[in-house]
């Protein structure tokens, strides 16, 4: 069983990629909403590294969001920039089970 503490992290190298979900929602499953966290992102994508990263994010919806992020913390500019729960639904991650896997490369 998954441990319920309201985000799913991946890090490494000096990047960091974290996506926000409800933990006070009553899971049915692994159906817990994806929401903004407290620097008002979803996916917040963090990059000290000081050069250019690449995070996937795959889900059940077969459309994973593969971007090239920048530096900083929040990466907050380009494509690559951290994003808001709405934002993420564009691609059909709504809730915690739609994120499968989430890598840096």
């Amino acid at each position: 069983m998954p441990i319920n503490i309201g985000f799913i992290e991946l890090g490494g190298g000096g990047v960091v990629a974290r996506v926000y979900y409800d933990s006070a929602f009553t899971p049915v499953g692994p159906n817990q909403p994806l929401i903004n966290g407290p620097r008002g992102f979803c996916l917040d994508l963090t990059n000290a590294s000081g050069k250019t990263a690449k995070v996937v994010v795959n889900g059940l919806t077969g459309n994973p969001l593969t971007v090239n992020i920048g530096t900083g913390d929040p990466v907050t500019t380009g494509q690559g920039r951290s994003r808001t729960a709405a934002e993420l639904a564009s691609f059909g991650f709504t809730t915690r089970g739609n994120v499968g896997e989430i890598s840096i490369g």
